[in-house]
């Protein structure tokens, strides 16, 4: 998982689980363990951590506490000497118990949860747990939210999301999901009840995700003066599709300006996306007819429309997409007052994509109309 930090040079890179935190606690397992006992090892992968079994416990004198964090691990007798001897050629182990502590630092440094070391009073067994890093959970569960969505079980989603929210309370992603699932339920204040609850907690990971949920359900229930008010105080995106995802918010409540503003400073992200060129388009053509009084911004605004439109329908391989960039693109054109051959051309194009959409087909009539009652004057 890589996350880019804004105002910082370098992404910051997380993983599920840090290689050198499993190498160490299998390692660990291989070397400790007992041969005369037949149970293998055991490793488990869950949603939320991984568990690495072996048996029996460890050597006497090593205690519980001697497992936790900054603590030394006492010298005690070797179990396997000659395993540890070998572990050591291939640079695998070094015998000084250092691999307990080097697992503590490792989980650390990549941001996940104290790993924990479990034994029971009659050390049959040692178990190491290392918890996935916070935003993988959120990952997994809003994939399974997603599948549970999409095959019609959206309550279950939702419960799946809860669950998820009690292991990862920190989890802005996974409270935007929450919010987002919660508004297409219907239960717009339960929503609203997040979102107002959480919305000044600083300690969440990825807080401005409420925020687009929010706005977004507004947007979505005809409520775009509420969407604007929570778009004001929105922190900083941190991906490129979260800014992408702001710009065509910003739009739908009407922010022109605003919309115009972050798409144009992420030009280097939108320029190879279909849908945020396009977005981007039409933003100009709304700004285009509101600078009425100012002809040459006007024009500027429409030609440059003009060029997203074309590029969009380069980038496009979604024909309802097309369709719609070419019907833009004749009105466009239209305002533009470029030669009529053009403009029939696109009107055709979208027509023949989506020839059951009426707005192509009635627009494109009315316009033949009035060339028409010209024509004839």
């Amino acid at each position: 998982m890589i996350k880019k930090v804004p105002g910082k040079a370098k992404a910051h890179k997380t993983v599920a689980f840090p290689y050198e935190a499993m190498e160490e606690a299998l390692v660990n397992a291989v070397y400790h363990r007992s041969y005369e006992i037949h149970e293998p090892i055991k490793v488990y992968l869950y949603p939320d951590r991984m568990e690495i079994i072996s048996y029996p416990g460890p050597v006497p004198g090593i205690k519980m506490h001697h497992l936790q964090a900054g603590e030394t691990i006492p010298p005690v007798q070797s179990r396997n000497r000659r395993i540890g001897e070998f572990l050591k050629e291939l640079k695998l182990a070094e015998g000084r118990g250092t691999g307990i502590p080097k697992i503590h630092r490792k989980m650390r440094e990549n941001g996940s949860p104290e790993p924990k070391f479990e034994f029971n009073r009659e050390k049959t067994y040692f178990r190491a747990i290392l918890p996935a890093h916070p935003q993988y959970v959120a990952i997994h569960a809003i994939r399974n939210s997603a599948h549970l969505s999409a095959t019609g079980e959206r309550k279950n989603a939702l419960a799946n999301l809860e669950d998820a929210l009690k292991r990862v309370p920190t989890s802005g992603a996974i409270m935007g999901q929450l919010i987002e699932y919660s508004a297409s339920l219907g239960e717009v204040s339960s929503a609203e009840k997040m979102f107002n609850t959480n919305r000044n907690n600083l300690e969440l990971v990825d807080r401005h995700l409420l925020f687009l949920a929010m706005a977004k359900a507004y947007l979505d229930t005809q409520k775009p003066s509420k969407a604007s008010t929570i778009l004001q105080d929105i922190p900083t995106p941190a991906t490129g599709d979260e800014l992408i995802e702001l710009a065509i918010l910003y739009k739908r409540a009407g922010q022109f300006k605003e919309a115009h503003k972050v798409f144009a400073s992420n030009f280097d992200i939108v320029c190879e996306d279909p849908t945020a060129v396009h977005e981007y388009a039409q933003t100009k053509m709304k700004l285009a007819v509101g600078a009425r009084q100012n002809k040459t911004v006007r024009k500027r605004l429409n030609l440059e429309a003009t060029e997203l439109l074309r590029r969009a329908i380069q980038l496009s391989d979604d024909p309802v997409r097309t369709a719609w960039c070419w019907y833009d693109l004749a009105r466009t054109l239209n305002d533009l007052h470029a030669p009529e051959t053009e403009i029939h051309m696109a009107y055709n194009k979208a027509i023949e994509l989506l020839p059951d959409e009426p707005i192509f087909r009635e627009n494109y009539e009315r316009r033949q109309g009035i060339s028409q009652k010209k024509g004839a004057v």
